[in-house]
């Protein structure tokens, strides 16, 4: 099986040209006051302004206000704290900050938000230590200046520049939207030229995957601005309706894909509906991240040829799930939200609660956030002692590369460190193009402002394009504030190798320091997604049955797709990992995720068609069930129970052919 590579390609979608802007007002003000003044400290300004910028998570003023002030409080107050450590002596400092390191990198327990604040205070620890001065006054004034331009960056940020508290949002259900084009576009194609299963295989791996991953990073998103500004809004409820019919949606076009597969005699005839499912769809992504309304003639009109195209289908199951996504789309462009709203929030606990006990619960080695934490910190130690003591201020570099390369699994700090050397290579080339035009202060100053709006617009776009941007940025700031007389080629020079020995440091720690290779895991993986799986097949026989909710079965059907994307994850994170002696796990755990997309598939059919059971095969349904569960949780499979005589025999026969691939 092939290694999977880091992916370097660009999502120019992302590009935020008004977050660039952003930055390029922070970082801009500090500089041209020090050159105005002539204060060429004021550069340290203009660093606590740009970490400030990057500490900024994005959404809801009420989730960025905690990061950026925590970021700026605790930026300032340890950079001056280390500056004057470094002056005493290095042996204090170094392990002093390599506790830091540990903390800060400990700090990911609490969301992407504070990890992302963690590892933007270490790189403010670890830039104090190359500026090392005995004089504490002189300390504390370095660390009021790094406040200063931090101040500023909150404010500028929070206050004067305040983004739509609803705009995260959008733009990932906007995502939602269009990938769910995407699979409907992939569906046309498998109607007209699929060649059997491995076409279908291939297609949902692919592309099911991709539309649960957005949905649920939509939800996440949506939850978060929820619980910020309070869910009761007529904006926060249509939010929470558009997500909840999209993941119908998204259910629909499974169970169409599926039932496809099965009746090829009906997959022209299904074509032209899914054209104007998969225009439908492309177009309203467009819309609603715009925030323009849905709700407009040419909308009504589109869904009435919609419905008008399905009553030309024969009266097959094609045409009820097609149907049902109509309705989908119906509900999409209706004015009102629902009455009421979606239900609140659980209520939060106590600070203390919600700071405690996570970190009761991780400071344990069998946890894998306190065992990273241990590895950055240990690694991170000698680089710090050695750097700190002789190799000034450049070689930090070294350790900042450490610290972001550096990932819970190894196949994560492959990746990264791949995308991070591979931009600071083309940086530092930038970097170095650049300093042949650059002669005075005034210049430097001038330089900088381009590449802070250009760095921060691509820093959504791709990792290594913005590395690229970001490099030469920081050359030059660093060459304001420490100057060497050696020129700017001089310091790309040396931020380039010092960063390629810090990647190069994080690969081999991730290896031989409690590694965490996926590819031994993969077996738990498997079990889990299994036992979702499980867990759906018997919520949707219980409602066919009449004994339970089809609500439960949604929740069942998001439960198992996440499953699967979770195993897709384990086994792209094993398939970058070595992999002597997995190959047979790997090629097992394929197997199985292929199998349980199409299970899932069918299951999805059976909840949107809601066949009528006849009374007297309960038991034969039952009898299916658990015969699933002994397939799916021992893996062995008898001989098959009789099929039912009313609807659903076809459907069980299909089940049951992925359960015996599975076992087999």
């Amino acid at each position: 099986m092939k290694r999977t590579a880091p992916n370097f390609k660009p999502n120019f979608r992302a590009l935020s040209l008004s977050e660039g802007m952003r930055a390029f007002c922070a970082v801009a003000l500090p500089l041209l006051l020090g050159e105005l003044f002539n204060v060429p400290q004021m550069g340290l300004a203009a660093l606590g302004a740009l970490l400030t910028c990057y500490a900024d998570p994005g959404g809801p003023t009420q989730k960025r206000a905690p990061a950026v002030i925590t970021f700026a409080v605790l930026g300032g107050t340890l950079y001056g704290l280390f500056c004057w450590l470094a002056g005493q002596s290095p042996y204090i400092a170094a392990p002093l900050a390599a506790f830091v390191i540990f903390c800060t990198s400990f700090a990911r327990i609490f969301g992407q938000s504070a990890m992302q604040v963690g590892n933007l205070v270490s790189v403010a620890t670890v830039l104090a230590l190359g500026a090392p001065d005995p004089e504490m006054l002189h300390d504390a004034l370095h660390g009021l200046n790094f406040w200063a331009g931090a101040i500023w960056a909150v404010i500028l940020t929070l206050v004067i520049w305040e983004t739509h508290p609803h705009a995260a949002s959008r733009r990932a259900l906007a995502e939602v939207t269009r990938r769910l084009s995407r699979l409907s576009q992939e569906i046309i194609t498998f109607a007209r030229e699929a060649q059997g299963d491995a076409a279908f295989s291939a297609s949902a791996l692919e592309y099911r995957g991709q539309v649960r991953e957005a949905i649920e990073t939509a939800r996440v998103v949506a939850y978060e601005t929820f619980r910020r500004r309070g869910p009761v809004s007529a904006r926060g409820a249509q939010l929470s309706l558009r997500l909840e019919s999209f993941d119908k949606i998204f259910g629909g076009l499974i169970a169409l894909a599926e039932q496809l597969e099965l009746d090829a005699s009906a997959r022209q005839e299904c074509v032209q509906p899914l054209r104007l499912i998969a225009g439908w769809l492309a177009v309203m992504a467009v819309e609603i991240e715009a925030d323009r309304p849905l709700d407009t003639p040419r909308k009504r009109a589109s869904l009435k040829r919609l419905r008008n195209s399905l009553r030309e289908l024969p009266d097959a199951a094609e045409r009820h799930v097609l149907a049902a996504i109509a309705e989908q789309f119906a509900v999409l462009v209706a004015v009102a939200p629902p009455s009421g709203g979606p239900q609140p929030a659980p209520s939060t606990a106590s600070l203390r609660i919600r700071l405690l006990s996570p970190i009761r619960q991780n400071l344990t080695p069998s946890s894998a956030a306190f065992r990273h934490a241990l590895r950055v910190a240990t690694i991170s130690l000698p680089v710090l002692a050695v750097t700190t003591r002789f190799g000034g201020i450049y070689s930090h570099w070294a350790t900042i590369t450490l610290l972001f390369c550096l990932q819970p699994y190894f196949a994560a700090t492959w990746a990264r460190t791949a995308e991070r050397s591979a931009g600071t290579v083309l940086g530092g080339v930038l970097a170095g193009i650049i300093g042949l035009f650059i002669h005075t202060e005034l210049q430097l100053a001038l330089a900088m402002l381009p590449l802070s709006l250009c760095a921060f617009a691509l820093r959504s776009v791709n990792f290594s394009l913005y590395i690229a941007v970001l490099t030469p940025m920081i050359v030059l700031l660093v060459e304001q504030l420490h100057p060497s007389g050696k020129g700017e080629l001089y310091v790309a020079l040396s931020r380039v190798l010092w960063s390629l020995l810090g990647g190069a440091l994080a690969v081999f720690g991730s290896a031989i320091l409690w590694p965490s290779f996926e590819a031994p895991k993969l077996e738990t993986s498997i079990s889990a997604a299994k036992r979702a799986h499980l867990a759906y097949a018997e919520a949707v026989f219980t409602a066919l049955l009449g004994q339970g909710s089809w609500g439960t079965s949604e929740v069942a059907r998001r439960a198992a797709g996440l499953a699967s994307n979770n195993l897709e994850a384990a086994l792209s994170r094993a398939l970058a990992e070595p992999h002597a002696g997995h190959q047979q796990a790997l090629v097992k755990a394929a197997a199985v995720d292929a199998a349980l997309r199409r299970m899932a598939g069918r299951l999805s059919l059976l909840a949107v068609e809601r066949p009528h059971l006849p009374a007297e095969e309960s038991e034969i349904w039952k009898s299916w069930a658990a015969w699933l569960r002994e397939g799916l949780e021992a893996g062995v499979v008898g001989h098959r129970p009789s099929l039912p005589s009313g609807p659903g025999a076809e459907d069980l026969q299909r089940l049951a052919r992925q359960v015996e691939l599975m076992a087999g």
